[in-house]
């Protein structure tokens, strides 16, 4: 008796140990934010973490000036969008601590190569990070670093601003860690060498396992979020532990006119199709599109009624049948691009906002995980 209660003690615990440790994120793009009321809205207890984008917009030429400039202009002068007298991101941060949800400050888009080549030009880059999220008292740095990306490079850069917040964590000496994640494509390919060397200085890595279908860049129009593509891109990932590994998901996807799924065109699918959030498709269920799920990727087309539209999308189905498996496969969790692109809006201004995929998540994670 005494055994199977030590077992079943144990049990319990590991499990309670693991699920503490599951973590469910969305990005949310934060430099349109204009509204109190919505801040207020956003139901932050579902997410652990938010990585908002909400960076001060920069110039090139910014970071050939003095340190001193930067701060002044990046930092010191900045102002969010405010709603009346209340800066709006400030209050999105103050409502996400007090719900113990914690918000990291994403860096992204064009032009990452030149501002951390040479390293003069890195420092005052990640100077005016560091000084940034302390005025605003984020939790921490999120790197999205896509296109003309060196992950030599990249790695020095992580380890860089990981000693650069040890340092500001060491000046408040007040017990608060500062966290530090990256955005990286599920196409990429690490060596065990620079896996090590990358490993130690982020909290995690976001794997961005979507736009894997050709979007509107590529020449083949597929599934954007396929889980068997999924499966076997994050082979390339096992140099890392899982445990150091967040999964994508994604409530949004493509849709093309007059092509048909698998048709390899010449020149870019721009010409064809273009991006469409969860809540524009719809509509569209309403007026004779219908379903083709397949089972190989676990994902489904949806097709016009004249086939001459087809759109790639998840949906409550696909999206709990993914969570299922990256629990099953422990990694470390699951994050959205992008909150708005499913949510629900309140009638009153006291409501919650709500999700049509991301809350099938939450809730999968909540009665898995903590039952």
């Amino acid at each position: 008796m005494k055994k199977n209660f030590l077992f079943t003690f144990m049990l319990l615990l590991s499990c309670s140990l693991y699920a503490q440790d599951f973590i469910h994120a969305t990005y949310l793009v934060g430099h349109s934010l204009n509204s109190a009321t919505y801040v207020k809205q956003i139901n932050y207890r579902q997410f652990q973490y938010i990585y908002l984008m909400a960076a001060p917009k920069w110039n090139q030429e910014d970071f050939s000036r003095s340190q001193e400039e930067i701060i002044k202009k990046l930092v010191t002068n900045h102002q969010y969008i405010k709603d009346k007298k209340t800066e709006v991101i400030p209050l999105l941060i103050e409502e996400a601590h007090k719900n113990g949800t914690k918000v990291l400050l994403s860096f992204a888009g064009e032009g990452f190569k030149e501002r951390v080549t040479p390293i003069d030009r890195q420092n005052k880059f990640i100077d005016m990070m560091i000084r940034f999220i302390d005025k605003y008292n984020y939790d921490g740095i999120e790197i999205d670093w896509e296109s003309d990306l060196s992950l030599p490079t990249h790695a020095d850069f992580m380890a860089n601003i990981r000693s650069k917040l040890d340092s500001l964590e060491k000046e408040k000496n007040n017990g608060r860690h500062l966290y530090l994640t990256t955005a990286l494509h599920s196409w990429q390919v690490y060596n065990q060498e620079l896996a090590d060397k990358l490993s130690p200085n982020v909290d995690w890595i976001n794997i961005m396992t979507y736009d894997m279908g050709g979007g509107i860049w590529g020449h083949t129009p597929e599934h954007n979020t396929p889980l068997d593509k999924m499966e076997k891109e994050l082979k390339n990932w096992e140099v890392f532990n899982r445990n150091k590994l967040c999964i994508g998901l994604a409530n949004y996807g493509f849709i093309y006119k007059n092509i048909t799924p698998g048709q390899k065109i010449e020149g870019k699918l721009d010409k064809y199709g273009s991006y469409f959030s969860y809540n524009n498709m719809l509509p569209l269920l309403q007026k004779g599109w219908t379903e083709k799920y397949d089972d190989k990727a676990k994902v489904s087309y949806y097709f016009s009624p004249d086939k001459s539209e087809f759109i790639t999308m998840e949906n409550p189905k696909t999206v709990q049948t993914k969570i299922q498996w990256i629990l099953k496969e422990k990694y470390r969790g699951a994050f959205w691009w992008e909150f708005s692109y499913d949510m629900i809006l309140p009638t009153t201004n006291t409501g919650k906002i709500k999700h049509h995929l991301i809350d099938v998540v939450s809730e999968y994670i909540n009665k898995t995980t903590y039952k």
